[in-house]
């Protein structure tokens, strides 16, 4: 083990305030973090001597804005070191390895009051957060956070476009350039970055607890030209006419949903760009250079829903039709100097909804440096309280040579605290029969039946009763004609267990008597929806509901949420949540697809579990794809068992309705599939072109392989298989006619060891899915 420790122009000690720098390397020695206080105090990483971040500020903003890290200096440091051993609960994998050394850096203000920056170097990424006592007294606010990370080149990247605080994390990942994250941009962690053939890393946080959320973006001027009023649904539109700076190029418009986006179907009315002779350009007759929703598409004169725009009562033929939260954004022709318009909900939804429209001039950036930012509701001027003595969440840097080292990390649950359950028997991850997306949540004791039996025959674990069982907001109340005990019995009798959907305001407003009624219902798991938020009440609300949840042996599963930060680790009764763009989303829009389906695992699943709700068996091809509902699949069959198994989740809630998998083929390799495992590894791959992935639960192995559009032959190695073993191996792979058929399958069977050769081969959108049975 290599600790290191640079001190530079003097010895640390008490009192001692003269520019110094400590390092902190990692077990394996390739991989150094530097923390200094020349100029400020500031940090830089090297993986293999090759930078990753360079001086990178490190800066806290507290109220009022008083500024820490410019006047932050060194006083002193203590290098440890850390090697155990830690057993998951339902985890992808059981045995994980926790090896890091770290440096407790104290640091002091110019004023005296003292405070701690804690960094680890581990062999697969670095870590660092702020450990307040009571210098600062018995509170701490933080207004925001401005810590840099500042990259070498403008590099190649998957940012997650999300554009405000009110937002379900449900993003694309396009591939991008650093250069790309402009001024007014929030993008949402993990953010991976390619800095060459050898070197990945992505920025993420993990242990977010009693803080808000963590987002990246730009230090620049700020760039608003116009904030709106929130405005509701059923209630008077908002009238905007904006004076654009000379010589703007671009503009963005960012729909904000307040106050959670379900039913935020926004209207852009009227809109004009005025030139300076006075003429005007309908902005819905222009193409906009990009366009991000959290759901469905942008429609040009048309609503969310595809009606005539209407607002207040009154239709217009002219305008843009999106679902927040949105971001838009237009090149704008030469000689324009204003953008006029109305902004309202869409009569559509009634009087439900609540956002705000922002109109931005967008700045080209000048140099690779993003910085973090904190959540906040309702733009409040302070985004954190917290009593002291208290730490912030972990800033994380993964690190790889190959974007399937990314993958293997175990560094976001290692940094997460051991689990708070004792007794965690009653906790069990499983596949899920699941109503909502196949047939929506109109639902009767006949159908919800139909589902049990469908995980009954499957031999799956549970089966989840979706939005509209109960009445209005009223979560203890079934609808007239359902009864809850009497399915749980049902469901029992078979061998299955019941989850139950419940929106996040209707549990809060019921948590203890929600969650007594239901574990004496036989409830085992809960699917609470629509947060839509990650501002430090919000994720508290998350802290509240798993501790009340594991009091009542209840599992949990959050949607309309932010993103995994390694909570399971500390409870472990968190089995899975959205944060995801996934099968959901085939409702409405095609961009579900085989290049996103390979980029997930290099960006969204680092940060940990994701319920993308796989396991459609309308399968389509790019020719013959539509959105429906049931969902449609756009890809292969064989890449649609395969999503099965190579994302992690403790629930996989599978997306089609019972009639669309009986004497299917392929359901056999669905059939009592687990959900947790003894061991994961990501065997190889490239963002946004394929991936591969190995599992093993007791002496049987799973492979999962997936391609984007283009087709593959892979030669895979089965050197993860045991030594001197024989296994069956049952082969899906795409059938000779998938290009006609994208359901077909060629399944076969043959004998493998760890010496031979797997040829993989995967046709356009396409895949493949092996058990290995130990002979």
């Amino acid at each position: 083990m290599k600790l290191q420790a640079v001190l530079l122009s003097c010895l640390l000690g008490t009192g001692c305030l003269s520019a110094a720098q400590v390092s902190v390397t990692s077990p394996d020695s390739a991989v150094v973090m530097t923390i200094s206080d020349v100029e400020g105090l500031s940090y830089s990483v090297l993986l293999d001597n090759k930078p990753v971040l360079t001086d990178s500020r490190l800066k806290l903003v507290l109220a009022g804005g008083n500024e820490l890290g410019s006047e932050l200096s060194i006083v002193s440091s203590a290098i440890s070191g850390s090697d155990s051993i830690w057993e998951a609960v339902e985890s992808r994998k059981k045995i994980i390895r926790d090896n890091y050394n770290q440096a407790d850096i104290s640091l002091q203000t110019a004023a005296g009051k003292k405070l701690t920056l804690i960094c680890r170097a581990y062999n697969d990424g670095v870590a660092f957060r702020y450990a307040f006592g009571t210098d600062f007294g018995s509170k701490v606010t933080i207004a925001d956070e401005r810590n840099e990370f500042a990259f070498a080149g403008d590099f190649v990247c998957w940012p997650a476009f999300l554009n405000s605080f009110t937002t379900e994390h449900q993003a694309l990942y396009p591939q991008s350039l650093l250069s790309d994250i402009s001024a007014g941009d929030l993008v949402g962690p993990p953010l991976t970055v390619k800095l060459a053939d050898d070197l990945y890393c992505s920025v993420t946080e993990a242990a977010l607890v009693n803080w808000a959320g963590l987002y990246l973006t730009r230090d620049s001027k700020d760039l608003s030209l116009y904030k709106s009023p929130a405005f509701i649904g059923g209630g008077e539109p908002v009238r905007f006419n904006v004076e654009l700076p000379a010589a703007t190029k671009q503009i963005r418009l960012v729909v904000d949903a307040v106050d959670g986006n379900g039913f935020d179907h926004v209207d852009l009315v009227n809109v004009n760009l005025v030139k300076s002779d006075g003429s005007k350009i309908w902005l819905s007759d222009l193409k906009p250079s990009y366009a991000r929703q959290a759901w469905g598409s942008l429609r040009t004169d048309k609503s969310v829903d595809g009606n005539t725009l209407k607002v207040g009562s009154k239709p217009y033929n002219k305008g843009l039709g999106t679902h927040s939260d949105a971001v838009i954004g237009y090149n704008i022709p030469a000689d324009v100097i204003a953008i006029t318009g109305i902004a309202g909900i869409d009569d559509e939804v009634g009087n439900k909804g609540k956002a705000r429209v922002e109109i931005l001039a967008v700045e080209t950036p000048d140099d690779n440096t993003l910085i973090s930012t904190l959540s906040r509701l309702d733009q409040a001027a302070d985004a954190v309280v917290v009593n002291t003595p208290a730490v912030s969440p972990w800033r994380v840097i993964m690190l790889g040579r190959k974007p399937v080292d990314l993958v293997n990390s175990d560094i976001i649950v290692n940094l997460n605290p051991p689990a708070q359950i004792a007794d965690t028997s009653w906790i069990k991850a499983g596949m899920c029969s699941w109503n909502w997306l196949s047939c929506g949540n109109g639902m009767d004791m006949n159908l919800l039946k139909g589902f049990i039996d469908l995980s009954a025959a499957l031999n799956w674990d549970y089966c989840l009763i979706d939005d509209g069982w109960y009445k209005g907001m009223d979560c203890l109340t079934p609808i007239d004609g359902l009864d809850i005990p009497e399915l749980v019995e049902y469901a029992q009798n078979k061998g299955v267990k019941i989850w139950v959907w419940v929106h996040w305001r209707a549990l809060e407003d019921n948590l203890q008597a929600a969650m007594s009624l239901y574990n004496q219902w036989g409830i085992v798991g809960i699917k609470t929806d629509f947060m839509s938020r990650d501002d430090q009440w919000m994720v508290n609300w998350y802290e509240k509901v798993l501790q009340v949840a594991a009091s009542h042996e209840i599992m949990i599963n959050f949607h309309g949420c932010y993103k995994p930060t390694g909570t399971a680790r500390t409870w472990p009764n968190f089995m899975t949540c959205e944060a995801i763009y996934g099968n959901e989303q085939n409702l409405g829009t095609s961009y579900n697809n085989p290049v996103h389906k390979t980029t997930l695992p290099f960006t969204r699943m680092l940060a940990g579990i994701m319920d993308h709700t796989p396991g459609a068996f309308l399968n389509a091809n790019k020719d013959k794809w539509r959105a429906q509902r049931p969902v449609i699949s756009l890809g292969t069959r064989a890449q649609e068992l395969a999503i099965c198994l190579v994302y992690d989740s403790g629930l996989i809630s599978t997306a089609d309705k019972p009639s669309n998998y009986y004497g299917q083929p392929g359901l056999d390799f669905l059939k009592g599939l687990p959900a947790s495992w003894d061991d994961s590894i990501a065997l190889d791959g490239q963002i946004g072109q394929y991936y591969i992935a190995a599992r093993r639960k007791g002496n049987d192995w799973y492979l999962g392989a997936l391609t984007d559009f283009t087709a593959r032959k892979i030669n895979l190695k089965l050197d993860f298989l045991e030594q001197n073993a024989v296994y069956t191996a049952t082969i899906y792979a795409d059938g000779a006619d998938v290009a006609q058929d994208a359901a077909s399958l060629n399944i076969k069977t043959i004998s493998v060891t760890a010496d031979d050769t797997l040829d993989l081969k995967m046709a356009s959108g396409g895949g493949a899915a092996v058990i290995f049975a130990k002979q």
